[in-house]
């Protein structure tokens, strides 16, 4: 069990998975990659059956169906996401709706799944993990330099990668403390109102997340609002709110009860 500062202080490049949980959140595992590629070949697919509005919960996208779904997104395999959070549960019906298409997963995806089986947060089946608590994986990567031959930006600075942490984290909070997750949906539900609600949906709908999933609206919410001090990641003009404004939301949460 480790402390937010000795992962932060680790050097996570070369080209092991490197493991980890916090001492004050045992339920959260925490996977550092070497590097946004490695990343994202073991998760974007999961990230796309979870999390994506155009294909959220249905099936599992094949190689050319993800390929395009990067391509309609501007983005790469390692520029899709700087970091993943999930539930145990939500894992679960990746691996277990892959299975079912028959699905081949890439060599990362299939070392992810018997790593999640090791630590507890999948079974070697469809039923859910047997655990007494929820729990959660999330990911960040080590630092790295932009590849500038690419339109893409690949950079990880240490504020960019702390920041990252902070933000999946927090959403592994959500996914594991039921007490938190009560205050998130109470701040939705009535810390804003419904102007606020729909900035914020707009603005996750803009980042091709699904805002018809009410769960995903309220966890993502939280993390950009209070877990996230890159400024390059989210900012109050990405809301279209004044920092003043912004600063206003803060302490509304803050003083949720």
């Amino acid at each position: 069990m480790l402390s937010l500062a000795d992962i932060l202080a680790h050097d996570g490049r070369g080209t092991a998975w490197q493991l980890a949980r916090l001492r004050d959140k045992p339920a959260i595992l925490i996977l550092e990659f070497p590097s946004l590629l490695e990343q994202g070949l073991a998760l974007n697919r999961a990230a796309a059956f979870i999390e994506k509005k155009h294909s959220a919960g249905g099936a599992v996208l094949g190689d050319a169906e993800m390929q395009r779904l990067l391509a309609r997104s501007g983005d790469s395999v390692a520029t899709f996401y700087f970091g993943h959070d999930y539930s145990a549960e939500q894992l679960q019906r990746f691996f277990a709706q892959a299975q079912v298409q028959g699905l081949k997963l890439n060599a990362q995806e299939l070392k992810l799944q018997s790593l999640l089986q090791a630590q507890g947060l999948l079974t070697a089946t469809a039923a859910a993990p047997s655990t007494a608590s929820p729990q959660a994986l999330v990911s960040f990567t080590a630092v790295q330099q932009d590849d500038p031959a690419t339109p893409s930006d690949e950079q990880v600075d240490a504020l960019r990668r702390e920041s990252t942490l902070r933000h999946e984290l927090s959403h592994g909070e959500f996914f594991t403390n039921p007490d938190y997750q009560r205050r998130c949906w109470a701040f939705w539900q009535q810390g804003l109102n419904e102007a606020e609600r729909a900035r914020f949906r707009s603005l996750l709908s803009s980042m091709d997340y699904d805002p018809g999933n009410e769960a995903l609206m309220v966890n993502e919410t939280q993390a950009l609002l209070m877990h996230t001090p890159d400024q390059r990641a989210f900012n109050a003009s990405s809301l279209g709110v004044t920092e003043a404004q912004l600063q206003a939301l803060r302490e509304r949460f803050r003083q949720q009860p």
